[in-house]
């Protein structure tokens, strides 16, 4: 044993996750180390610095195409950064939708991460990177795929650019995952929850409905809004028919959009609208997990 692996006990660093590891928290994988998130679109690039004690320190949103956007603010990305690491928000290129009687073998929701195939069986496509959710309570499951060639591209652009990407995700599929880690506490309560989720980030929309913990139904769409919401609530207005009495409806952006609360509820007149959003909420959630 050398000093150096004495020290690296004493100091607790040889029991810290290797930086490499994407099974463990972002803020254990990088302690006490800037890092960078980035939130990328069709024509929109978001970043903010993570500081060392985890909080959101500056950022900017830009509007553009993203490959061209990163020359222009690179000395900025790299200044909030040390060692260059980054997680990236793939906003655009990915479809979520609704599934039945997918694989539930013990571990799946992790081993469609390195074998798809033996999770999704004839559902799977070649050249896609996946991520699924199982209901606890039916066969439904929520599934996210993005173009793996989407992803190589835009970490070949942030190599080159002198970043490391120490994570992939996409945010909308995040906000999804919170919204129902949320509301969904006590799997098998005697008072079931029936309502309409809505998701909002960076110009995508995701709208989920559960009738007393059952999927029922999920559209997403990618590239819908920019300077307003209009758009998204156009996109919303058919789950008019789908809302039952007393059904609750929960938003959640990925920042706060009090536009967005107001359209949903003139949408959705008469139904409680539970706002979930919180300012830099999916880089948060991003260095928790």
């Amino acid at each position: 044993m050398t000093t150096h692996d004495i020290f690296s006990v004493l100091n607790f660093s040889a029991f810290r996750p290797e930086s490499d590891d994407p099974s463990a928290i972002w803020r254990r994988r990088f302690p006490n180390r800037r890092s960078l998130f980035l939130s990328v679109g069709r024509n929109a690039l978001t970043w903010r610095g993570i500081q060392r004690n985890g909080q959101p320190g500056e950022g900017d949103v830009l509007r553009g195409l993203p490959s061209e956007l990163l020359g222009q603010v690179i000395l900025q990305l790299k200044d909030a950064t040390e060692d260059g690491q980054c997680a990236v928000s793939i906003n655009t290129c990915y479809v979520i939708s609704l599934e039945t009687n997918l694989s539930r073998r013990p571990g799946s929701e992790e081993i469609i991460k390195t074998n798809p195939r033996s999770v999704l069986g004839a559902r799977y496509e070649k050249g896609k990177r996946y991520a699924v959710t199982h209901s606890p309570e039916t066969n439904s499951s929520i599934l996210l795929a993005c173009d793996e060639d989407n992803i190589r591209k835009l970490e070949t652009q942030l190599r080159a650019a002198g970043l490391r990407v120490g994570r992939f995700c996409c945010g909308t599929y995040i906000l999804l995952r919170h919204a129902l880690g949320f509301t969904n506490t006590i799997k098998g309560s005697d008072k079931p929850l029936s309502c309409l989720y809505v998701i909002c980030c960076q110009g995508s929309v995701c709208a989920l409905v559960q009738d007393e913990d059952r999927w029922m139904e999920l559209r997403s769409r990618t590239d819908v809004y920019e300077d307003t919401v209009d758009a998204a609530l156009e996109l919303l207005a058919p789950f008019n028919q789908k809302v039952t009495p007393g059904m609750e409806i929960v938003f959640v952006g990925d920042t706060v959009l009090p536009e967005m609360v107001e359209g949903l509820g003139r949408l959705f007149s008469g139904h409680k609208i539970n706002d979930l959003s919180q300012p830099n909420l999916l880089n948060t959630l991003m260095v928790q997990n």
